[in-house]
């Protein structure tokens, strides 16, 4: 499965992280009405017995793509996560409130198809700073193998409001064409 990335890291990742539109962006349609996504924007790129992964088809080039990531816990519970694809890392915002059960596993599985499908090198997640749960989640986060990103970092927009986490993944020591 090969999904295409774009080189526009950090450039418009405004609305990540507390925007008034997350966890859904705005469909990008010119002279579109509405303020939801139109589903038939949406592409399949994979699907399994748990997960189901589709991404919304980019309409103007240069831009991130985002990917929405189902993993079925159960018949009548599913985790979902929505991402956004640039440069070879995969954004991902942590919404505002609890954590719904069975999301530890949906995140392994995208954290896997990540790894292995989309071939990116960083898996990031970003919340906001002001959280009443924030030490928990950093705890959480680090406990499943995340570190905390420093200012400056060369792939993360400048959000003194939003903490980010990195999962590196190293694909040279995983490539095997």
């Amino acid at each position: 499965v090969t999904v295409p990335s774009s080189s526009a890291a950090g450039t418009l990742f405004r609305g990540l992280c507390g925007a008034p539109d997350a966890p859904h962006p705005l469909s990008k349609i010119p002279g579109g009405r509405g303020g939801g996504r139109d589903p038939s924007l949406s592409a399949l790129i994979y699907k399994d017995e748990k997960l189901t992964v589709t991404q919304d088809l980019p309409v103007n080039d240069g831009k991130p793509h985002i990917v929405h990531f189902q993993y079925e816990v159960t018949k009548v519970k599913v985790s979902s996560w929505d991402a956004v694809l640039s440069s070879q890392s995969l954004f991902v915002e942590i919404p505002d409130g609890l954590l719904a059960d069975g999301s530890k596993e949906g995140l392994l599985a995208l954290l896997e198809f990540a790894e292995e499908k989309m071939k990116v090198n960083y898996v990031f997640i970003c919340f906001r700073k002001g959280r009443e749960d924030r030490a928990p989640l950093l705890k959480t986060f680090s406990f499943l193998g995340f570190e905390i990103v420093r200012p400056g970092h060369p792939c993360v927009p400048s959000r003194p409001d939003v903490m980010f986490m990195v999962y590196p993944l190293d694909q040279n020591l995983s490539d095997e064409d």
